[in-house]
């Protein structure tokens, strides 16, 4: 649990969405803990260590120290870690994974003049509206995305549980992308409850209502949000793929921190687990 006081203190130093704790807690059902700098969420026999200090620079020592401090605590069955390097895990990894968080800087808008131009071409058929409530239309497409995109197990459960993390978080906004006739196109969702960053955290769009450009109009009307919020920066999350990866740097996004991911077991695999992996 974290108290009013490391709330705050989390919120003032926030940049990357795990440090988002109703978010993660929503989306993993997880219990947040400050450790040292760095945020810890406890969930049913499994920990995930966020390896981005909060007011300090990284260093692999002090994650390691907070890694061990965390997993004699707790005893999970399951370590998740999230950081610029997880070099110090060796082969441990059952999973492992790795890119870069992009980054919009305020102070250097605006953006490309392709994605001016796509704003321009989808408002004249679009409009945007900044609503909260998530209704059936939008689990309709939540739907049809994942059936269409298939984005994998994991990242599927995550998009699954929009709707929970709209409905337990207020400082998150829902921005809705609609035709003339009033039907939904697409939606983004944004976080705006830390002290300076804003956060793009989700881009759900329709495969058969397609229009040219919703996205960027999207962006756009959550860049500014976060501009009449006074937010210095907008983390537009890790660049996935090519496609992903040029959309975010045509807003002029760049990228600003490395991510690597391991997840692995802390049980000792016993004579079943042994006699299993046998081919």
């Amino acid at each position: 649990m974290l108290s009013a006081a490391e709330q705050d203190f989390v919120s003032g130093h926030a940049y990357v969405p795990e440090h988002l704790p109703g978010y993660v807690s929503a989306i993993f059902s997880a219990e947040p803990y400050l450790m040292d700098d760095y945020l810890c969420y406890r969930g049913e026999r499994s920990i995930v260590l966020v390896g981005y200090p909060l007011a300090s620079r990284f260093e692999e020592p002090a994650l390691q120290a907070v890694l061990e401090a965390a997993v004699s605590r707790f005893r999970p069955d399951s370590v998740a870690v999230t950081a610029p390097s997880v070099s110090m895990l060796g082969e441990s990894c059952r999973t492992r994974g790795s890119d870069r968080y992009y980054r919009l800087d305020l102070s250097e808008f605006p953006p490309h003049r392709n994605a001016e131009q796509m704003v321009r071409r989808a408002s004249r058929e679009l409009h945007i509206e900044d609503s909260g409530r998530i209704g059936e239309e939008h689990t309709r497409l939540i739907a049809e995305f994942l059936d269409s995109r298939q984005p994998g197990d994991e990242a599927g459960q995550i998009i699954q549980k929009i709707p929970l993390y709209l409905s337990s978080m207020p400082t998150a906004r829902l921005f809705s992308a609609r035709d003339r006739t009033g039907r939904l196109v697409a939606f983004d969702v944004a976080e705006f409850g830390a002290a300076h960053y804003a956060f793009y955290q989700f881009n759900i769009r329709s495969r058969d209502r397609h229009v040219p450009g919703a996205s960027d109009l999207l962006l756009h009307h959550v860049i500014h949000v976060a501009q009449e919020l006074q937010k210095r920066y907008v983390n537009l999350g890790l660049g996935v793929d090519e496609g992903i990866t040029h959309f975010k740097t045509k807003w002029g996004a760049s990228p600003f921190l490395d991510y690597e991911y391991c997840r692995y077991s802390t049980r000792r695999p016993g004579i079943l687990d042994a006699l299993l992996q046998k081919p």
